[in-house]
């Protein structure tokens, strides 16, 4: 009996294993460090994932397998990346920063296309069976020509990118310039007349960026290299997708109302810390007060800072030496260390932020590192670099659970007064813990609920209609709007104006009769 019960299990276990398809073009490990908690947690309830993507992944499992976009990294590390000023990103204008980024998209996603790695996806036979595909759409989606290619299977969009407003794009639903900051400024959600004329010219010259120069140029690459010059139009193929899976939680971002197609998993990439190694443990345990740790996250690296800056952390964690600092660096970092510093090419993070004597994150504010730190309650002293760094810093400031320091011109006096503001300050601490208690208070756990929405989107392929935002289907000036307003314009208000002079010439006519009848 015990060995039908097994049999069966197995055999309905087997019976949901589903083929799905992972398509990412951004070469960004941050991006596919949070990708691939969903792809092995698809893998541990059976189902069989191809991953294209430029990332390879060290870890092997058999229903995991990793198509690598080869050459894209080793063009940006020769000089390709020449388009980015990492460092100095912040003294270029919001819409120049907004077009370099997406001229940067177009070049990775032309990397993506010529590698061999796509050719042999696009070598399997027509007849191949997907039963969904996941496309990250952060970068450009000239991937989505996979979708005709494999008979149009299921399709989900996600975005370790926050919920950027070119969602809608595809999905349906539109954000709010009124009361949602752009994603590349950092206002509040509270923003003054002259803030939100800036924030509204934001959104209108990316959407007409995107209209009329990104999209066109992505189609025509699309199309290109699937050699398939009847495909739909790029954002047609967009509108496939049924859900998108978004990483944006009220905690930490501004509040907006997303339709029931948008799904928010922010904090899925955040594990139940691990044991640390014996000497990082005995380093952390060995301070007075507790640890900092610091890191730049993936994209800027610590070796990339001035000379003079880097001698300027030194002396500053030097003259602190009842705490410990855990610094993320690269390589060798050619400079004396002080007994409370340690350097290490890479660090367990959330491991790390998680530990009881973690008392303070210094970090370049990406959107994962901000999240880990609001998790687990830690404060944050800022050092933004680019894109949406600006912005999650800033709330981080809203919340009064961290503080700013700027790289350049970086002073000891200045460094070392945000430190001990931050260390010594209870205010930040008790900030950063309400802020975390709100982030993990959540009624399920965000990978489940990914994972849940991502085998919906199999189950109900026939049904997906019945979730989507009707704003998918209209076009801009009605879904604001605009038809009606013009409508109003046009005809109501000269009707209301040809009525207001018939009532006023009504009401002299009567006032003058009134007074003739007096005089008489």
């Amino acid at each position: 009996m015990i060995k039908l019960i097994l049999v069966l299990s197995v055999l309905t276990h087997l019976s949901f294993a589903s083929n799905i398809l992972f398509l990412g073009s951004i070469p960004s490990p941050s991006h596919h460090n949070w990708n691939k908690n969903l792809y092995y947690a698809l893998a541990q309830k059976g189902h069989n994932i191809t991953v294209l993507t430029p990332d390879a992944d060290k870890h092997k499992t058999d229903n995991v397998h990793f198509i690598q976009t080869e050459g894209v990294y080793e063009f940006l590390e020769s000089g390709g990346d020449e388009l980015f000023d990492l460092l100095n990103e912040d003294q270029k204008s919001k819409f120049t920063a907004v077009i370099e980024m997406w001229e940067f998209a177009y070049i990775a996603s032309e990397l993506v296309l010529k590698s061999q790695g796509f050719q042999r996806l696009f070598n399997y036979p027509d007849t191949f069976k997907f039963d969904l595909v996941v496309i990250d759409y952060t970068c450009a989606p000239t991937l989505l020509g996979f979708l005709e290619k494999f008979n149009y299977p299921p399709v989900v969009g996600i975005t370790a990118f926050s919920i950027p407003h070119y969602t809608y794009h595809f999905v349906g639903g539109h954000k709010q310039p009124s009361y949602v900051p752009h994603h590349m400024v950092d206002y509040s959600n509270k923003m003054n007349f002259i803030e939100r004329i800036n924030n509204y010219l934001s959104y209108f010259i990316e959407n007409t960026y995107f209209d009329y120069v990104f999209y066109p140029k992505a189609d025509k690459l699309m199309k290109k290299y699937f050699k398939n010059s009847k495909l739909p139009y790029i954002t047609e193929l967009g509108r496939k997708m049924s859900l998108a899976l978004v990483n944006t939680h009220y905690a930490i971002e501004k509040v907006e109302p997303l339709p029931a197609n948008v799904i928010p998993v922010a904090g899925l990439q955040i594990k139940e810390p691990k044991r640390l190694d014996n000497e990082i443990e005995a380093f952390i345990n060995a301070s007075a007060k507790g640890i900092v740790l610091f890191s730049l996250g993936t994209n800027v690296k610590s070796e990339m800072l001035s000379q003079e800056t880097k001698e300027t952390f030194i002396k500053v964690f030097k003259d602190l030496p009842d705490y410990h600092f855990l610094w993320k660096y690269e390589s060798d970092l050619k400079i004396p260390l002080p007994k409370n510093v340690k350097i290490q090419p890479w660090l367990k993070q959330n491991d790390i932020l998680a530990h009881p004597k973690t008392k303070a994150f210094i970090s370049h504010c990406g959107l994962l590192g901000t999240q880990e730190a609001t998790w687990w309650g830690i404060p944050i002293i800022g050092m933004p670099f680019f894109a949406d760094q600006h912005k999650n810093l800033n709330g981080v400031l809203n919340a009064e659970a961290g503080v700013k320091i700027h790289h350049r011109g970086l002073t000891y006096d200045t460094l070392k007064a945000a430190l001990l503001e931050v260390l010594e300050n209870p205010k930040y601490l008790m900030n950063a813990q309400k802020r975390g208690s709100l982030f993990r208070d959540q009624p399920d756990k965000p990978l489940d609920r990914a994972i849940y929405w991502l085998e919906w989107a199999m189950r109900h392929k026939d049904d997906v209609k019945a979730i989507e935002s009707p704003v998918k289907h209209l076009p801009w000036f009605v879904t604001n709007g605009f038809d009606v307003l013009l409508c109003f314009i046009v005809f109501v208000s000269p009707m209301i104006y040809l009525m207001y002079n018939i009532l006023r010439n009504i009401y002299r006519s009567n006032n003058t009769s009134t007074s003739k009848t007096k005089k008489d």
